[in-house]
């Protein structure tokens, strides 16, 4: 199906994508995010082209993502920088992480998710900050907002009547909802 501008002008998630919606992109920011700095250190560690390396870090940096400081002046040589918009993808990162991990693992354990201060394994979960507590799928749907089109009536009507017949993604594994019940009970007892 093709997103339409209708649409996708108002949709969060198709702004989003416009900006990092590549696995270049993504990469370089995990890479950024994990200390990388220089032109060469993204290159050696992500066996990008050059060409391709220095479009994309100049879209970064045209979207706000990564600032580009100077470290010399003769030749010049820049740094990139995470910005705050870039470091706000965290979380994206955690969960591509998490999902990679549980849908497309390998024989090969290459690298863990570890706390920085208890050096302990760490799985990231999504977790809704106003209700204090996991979420899933199920527990959001869309609404339309005050500024919604007739399009964006008719995507979320679709969605609540595929919701009410039960052919939804709305609906939860047993699995995550085993994972959202023991975060919320840790959670719990965290706070007791």
């Amino acid at each position: 199906m093709k997103v339409t501008q209708d649409i996708s002008s108002l949709c969060p998630v198709a702004r989003a994508l416009a900006c990092v919606g590549d696995s270049w992109t993504l990469l370089i920011l995990r890479d950024a995010m994990q200390g990388a700095r220089r032109f060469d250190e993204f290159q050696r560690g992500l066996g990008i082209a050059s060409s391709m390396l220095t479009r994309r870090l100049e879209r970064m940096v045209f979207n706000e993502l990564l600032e580009k400081r100077c470290y010399q002046q003769h030749p010049p040589r820049h740094e990139y920088h995470l910005t705050d918009k870039g470091h706000e993808l965290a979380p994206v990162i955690l969960m591509l992480y998490r999902w990679g991990e549980q849908h497309l693992p390998i024989e090969a354990n290459g690298f863990r998710l570890i706390d920085r201060r208890t050096l302990r394994p760490v799985e990231p979960i999504l977790y809704d900050r106003h209700h204090g507590r996991p979420l899933s799928p199920g527990d959001v749907r869309l609404a339309p907002g005050p500024d919604a089109n007739p399009a964006v009536h008719a995507r979320v009507e679709r969605m609540r009547k595929a919701f009410e017949r039960g052919d939804s993604s709305d609906s939860q594994p047993a699995a995550a909802r085993a994972d959202c019940h023991a975060a919320m009970e840790a959670s719990d007892s965290i706070n007791d």
